[in-house]
């Protein structure tokens, strides 16, 4: 008789351990709150327009890379799967100056000297540093095991990467004398980690291994969905989890909106602080994550304010994405001076109309989410209304060629993303390290609960998508 597990949350950590597990001879039922799958890599159409709210690269696109194959195997991707290989990581305006992170790192390096003479040394340190990195990425394929001790081991042969990992983009940035090279460097990234991993992605970048794959997120995970219930995985959508009920040592059921389900094993790929706070009432508690949790300060919450807009007009002139040096708007606790651009010209998907799809987006912190869920309704909407109109306003002044052109479409911030995942602070990543440390790596145990564990993107910082792909292979072989 085949051992039945309950998986509930059908983010890709819930959907690629249900793939893993039905592939072992598993039976596999598969709870999801919302009426379809995706979590936070989901995309959504308003208007006929299609939003992908979230993904802008994907780790794992070079063909026979050890996540390619992960992928291919959950569904991912089809047989004729097409890539887009953006030319750059992004271009960041300061001041009339444009700092550039191409594909072609050379022509990076020569840009940016040619910009700071003075910054030279400090340019090919980088340089060089991302391009041993990319080597480095190229020889490791131990993504699903490798500790952090192991790591470090490596980037002792990258002296300037690994001093990374105690640094601040900010800290980092200082480093340079040119304040246009400096502007880049501290907002290379979204999220609220330190510099080592803008070495780790760009490495990845130039090898070829994070490209777009055509359709995006929700063409991805609607894959990924046929894949599982073709091997016979039951999915129950629009089945609110109310609590797991235990007994003793173990889980006894699942209760949800639409009734009770009992199996030999549960997986919960939901937020671990709600499946621990709404769900086990506290009543089982991992103390690693409790840790984590009261540091919060230093491990801060990367959510994000975006704004989607539809353009009428050719923008193909615009990189993406594109940094703009901005005057200060208030966005949830802070005001911000910086403003992420990303066109979606380069897939058709993304265009409707002769208009294009255009994502304005902003970092937010856990401090911000408890702002705007402090808010009542109708001041909630009023200051949703300011933020847009500020915001579409800073994004036309750079672009005033575009006035008359631009219509919102759609917006979320942490609230909404709250809402729709549980997500603690409406967190797009787990917990991030803005200082010292490379990442963490959480087994997914509970101690005092046999037949229950916790697999999704907290379980490993810095999380996202490829994080809980990982995380989900890994407790499928643990299971």
């Amino acid at each position: 008789m085949k051992k039945k597990v309950i998986v509930l949350g059908a983010g890709i950590a819930g959907l690629t351990l249900s793939i893993e597990l039905l592939l072992k001879g598993y039976k596999v039922t598969l709870i999801e709150k919302n009426d379809n799958p995706g979590g936070l890599c989901s995309g959504y159409f308003v208007n006929g327009h299609y939003i992908d709210a979230c993904l802008h690269w994907l780790m794992g696109t070079k063909k026979d890379s050890q996540l390619y194959n992960y992928w291919k195997e959950i569904g991912a991707f089809s047989k004729d799967q097409k890539f887009i290989s953006l030319p750059t990581l992004g271009s960041f305006e300061y001041e009339g100056t444009t700092i550039t992170f191409y594909r072609d790192i050379e022509k990076t390096r020569k840009e940016l000297v040619e910009i700071s003479p003075e910054d030279e040394s400090m340019i090919n340190k980088f340089v060089d540093s991302v391009i041993a990195m990319a080597n480095l990425m190229a020889k490791s394929q131990k993504y699903d095991s490798e500790t952090e001790s192991e790591y470090k081991a490596k980037l002792k042969k990258i002296p300037h990467v690994l001093k990374s990992t105690r640094m601040s983009r900010e800290d980092y940035s200082l480093k340079f004398k040119h304040p246009a090279i400096r502007f880049a460097m501290k907002n290379c990234q979204t999220g609220y980690n330190n510099m080592f991993f803008f070495f780790d992605l760009y490495g990845i970048f130039i090898n070829g291994n994070a490209d777009v794959p055509v359709g995006g997120a929700y063409y991805m995970v609607d894959r990924i969905k046929n894949r599982f219930l073709e091997l016979g995985g039951e999915l129950l959508t629009n089945t609110e989890v109310l609590s797991i009920e235990t007994r003793d040592n173990e889980v006894q059921l699942i209760r949800t909106n639409k009734g009770n389900y009992i199996a030999d094993e549960y997986v919960s790929c939901l937020d671990p602080k709600y499946t621990i706070q709404n769900l086990l009432h506290n009543k089982h508690k991992v103390r690693f994550l409790t840790l984590l949790d009261k540091r919060i300060a230093k491990r801060p919450i990367s959510s994000c304010y975006n704004i989607y807009v539809t353009v009428d007009k050719d923008i193909s002139y615009i990189d993406v994405p594109t940094g703009l040096h901005i005057d200060p708007i208030k966005i949830g606790t802070n005001k911000t001076d910086f403003l992420l651009v990303r066109p979606y010209h380069y897939d058709e998907c993304f265009k409707k109309d002769e208009k294009t799809v255009v994502s304005l987006f902003v970092d937010q912190n856990q401090d911000d989410y408890a702002y705007f869920m402090s808010l009542s309704e109708k001041k909630y909407k009023s200051e949703c209304e300011r933020i847009n109109s500020s915001v579409i306003d800073a994004f036309i002044k750079r672009y005033p060629e575009l006035e008359g052109k631009v219509e919102l479409l759609s917006f979320f911030g942490p609230k909404e993303l709250n809402k729709r995942t549980n997500s603690s602070y409406g967190a797009i990543q787990s917990y991030s390290f803005t200082d010292k440390g490379l990442f963490y790596i959480y087994s997914g145990n509970i101690l005092t609960l046999s037949n229950l564990r916790l697999c999704s993107q907290w379980n490993r910082s810095i999380g996202g998508t490829p994080t809980a792909l990982l995380t989900a292979i890994n407790m499928a072989k643990k299971i």
